[in-house]
């Protein structure tokens, strides 16, 4: 009786570990990625307060892991860690005092740190001393949802800053004054150039950094297949064993 106790006091430090692991890892940050990729868009399909604090929740833990695989340098860490405490602390603040103040450096400072963590994976997709596995796809497809959720912050921010930048229809959720939903959907639709045209840039900024992102959709997937092919082909010629004749 006693040895079963102590053997689940022994794996329950393990457990906790594994888990701390996990999440402030690259597979906990492109997990949160994907959950946080999910709850915003069932957000105008769910509205209710538990989604929202879901939402707030995930974002958080995305924050936190981001600031852990970011760099291993210290002072990138800290300008990192500033930056997500800021940005956790205004996204729930957000959510009981919506103030135009609020809501713009909430949204300004989570774009900046989103911006960095963005190149950041993607030089670790792209990089050329690995090869293609499973997990090395996962965060490709985690890189082409961070993109997305990276625009729809920066097109809440332009919204925010350059008020009427983009024609909003009567369909987005008035109880979120940074209209982060729509924008999410808004911002995946211009990343798969469907276009339905039922939010529109109206602004020259707004309309340049949509520009961007319809070139990125196309560009990103096709690049990507390109690499991964060309990276696999160079891994089995270096792997295969020599022949009978030393070749």
């Amino acid at each position: 009786m006693h040895s079963e106790e102590a053997v689940k006091t022994v794996e329950m430090p393990g457990m906790m570990t594994r888990a701390t692991r996990f999440c402030l890892g690259q597979k906990g940050l492109w997990a949160f990625i994907f959950l946080l990729f999910v709850t915003q868009l069932l957000g105008p399909v769910i509205d209710s307060p538990l989604v929202k604090l879901l939402t707030a929740l995930l974002f958080s833990l995305f924050l936190v892991a981001g600031v852990f695989s970011l760099s291993p340098r210290p002072t990138v860490r800290i300008l990192a860690g500033l930056l997500a405490v800021a940005g956790i602390a205004l996204r729930w603040l957000r959510l009981a005092l919506p103030t135009p103040a609020i809501i713009g450096w909430g949204l300004a400072l989570p774009l900046l740190f989103m911006i960095f963590l963005t190149l950041a994976n993607i030089r670790e997709v792209f990089r050329d001393d690995q090869a293609v596995t499973g997990e090395r796809v996962t965060g490709a497809v985690a890189v082409y949802l961070l993109f997305g959720l990276t625009f729809a912050y920066l097109y809440a921010f332009l919204d925010q800053l350059l008020p009427g930048a983009f024609n909003l229809t009567v369909h987005a959720n008035v109880a979120d004054p940074a209209h982060m939903e729509s924008f999410t959907y808004f911002s995946f639709i211009t990343l798969t150039t469907l276009g339905y045209g039922d939010i529109t840039p109206v602004h020259p900024v707004a309309r340049m950094c949509v520009s961007v992102q319809a070139l990125f959709g196309q560009l990103y997937p096709a690049t990507l297949l390109a690499r991964l092919v060309s990276l696999e082909i160079t891994n089995r010629q270096t792997s295969r064993p020599p022949g009978p004749g030393g070749t």
